[in-house]
């Protein structure tokens, strides 16, 4: 079988969804398909054919408009003709890999990793919001063969919003046994010692709920909570740049610069060290496809502080507090139980399964069932 992928992100790209097509794309490769990528390139170094693990990648140098990556036909054209069945994700890659799968007659997968709807507006000025609604909904309406959601709640919102009658889920996942752990420390990483750490890793965008947890921790210093054997980490990407530099200027506008510590995204090796040290993790999204790095806390073993929003609640388990999501009171609640009764605070949910076989054995399902 000719597998074609168009996607906006690829490897090295890191991404819950971008870890999906890698992990299928080298099993199908395994099993002796063909695999072909079109992406945006990463940088100067991915640009152009390269092979990624047997797998046959065009990084393309492709503009972007509100964050997204817009592909052009002539980039992508001769895969959607060679190929056997065609895959891409929302949002820009959809509707002109829709239209080519029609054109050559390809059967289509489209991956929907969260469908927002009106929650565009509890996180953008009211006209990106409508930009961002208008290009969802013209989107997820494309015409595809079959239909793949990351979770339930994201099959949930794109039922409501598509009009589409049908759609598989297949759960993302990690097994953490790709990386070696590094034997730098988080004390390290962050220049502290002796203190109890509440760990944030990401993405500062705005959906990902850091001004709710900055927030939080200003109401706990406001109201004279003892903070003084504590330490808020973040391990926060580059971009967006401008609700990071936000966060930034309010952790130094509500004093709280003593108490949070920021640094920037660290190899995954290093990554998956300072989950496994950090004492709780705080994963305070405003909306959520899937949660992937909450799952990562959870293989970690790592206690952690979850809002209900979206999948968070049927992802989640172990030592678990879930908050109202975009309640930055009762975040700091749940923060200061952990705090005052340490794991006593937590509650302990049975643990749950997601591994990269159930991921790719139910991608690779939905390609048999097309053919």
């Amino acid at each position: 079988m000719k597998i074609a992928m168009i996607l906006p992100h690829f490897y090295p790209y890191v991404g819950g969804g971008e870890l999906m097509f890698y992990e299928v794309a080298r099993k199908l490769v395994s099993l002796g398909h063909e695999v072909r990528v079109v992406a945006r390139n990463v940088g100067e170094e991915y640009l152009g054919e390269k092979d990624v693990s047997g797998i046959r990648v065009r990084y393309c140098k492709w503009r972007s408009a509100f964050g997204h990556p817009l592909p052009r036909v002539r980039d992508i054209e001769d895969v959607v003709q060679w190929c056997d069945v065609v895959h891409t994700s929302i949002f820009t890659t959809a509707p002109v890999t829709s239209k080519l799968a029609a054109k050559y007659g390809k059967p289509s997968l489209l991956t929907v990793y969260e469908v927002r709807g009106f929650k565009w507006f509890w996180t953008d000025v009211f006209y990106r919001a409508i930009v961002y609604f208008a290009v969802e909904q013209f989107c997820i309406r494309q015409r595809f063969d079959r239909y793949h959601a990351i979770s339930e709640a994201t099959k949930r919102d794109f039922l409501k919003y598509s009009g589409k009658k049908d759609i598989t889920r297949v759960y993302l996942a990690s097994d953490l046994n790709d990386e070696s752990l590094t034997d730098i420390s988080l004390a390290g990483h962050f220049g502290i010692k002796n203190k109890k750490v509440f760990l944030y890793y990401g993405r500062p965008g705005r959906t990902k709920g850091v001004n709710i947890y900055e927030k939080a921790i200003a109401i706990l210093k406001n109201e004279g909570t003892d903070l003084s054997g504590v330490r808020f980490c973040f391990l926060l990407g580059a971009e967006p740049e401008k609700p990071r530099r936000e966060f930034q200027k309010s952790v130094v506008d509500d004093g709280l610069k003593g108490l949070v510590k920021i640094r920037h995204s660290v190899s995954r090796g290093e990554l998956l060290n300072c989950i496994k040290q950090a004492d709780c993790v705080v994963v305070p999204s405003i909306t959520e496809g899937f949660g992937f790095s909450a799952l990562e806390a959870c293989l970690s073993g790592t206690p952690l502080i979850v809002s209900d929003a979206g999948s968070l609640p049927e992802v989640v388990y172990g030592k678990c507090l879930i908050f109202k999501n975009r309640d930055a009171r009762e975040l700091a609640k749940r923060i200061k139980a952990v705090i005052e009764k340490g794991d006593d605070a937590f509650d302990n949910i049975e643990k749950k399964s997601f591994s990269v076989r159930k991921m790719t054995d139910g991608i690779l399902k939905i390609y048999g069932d097309m053919r």
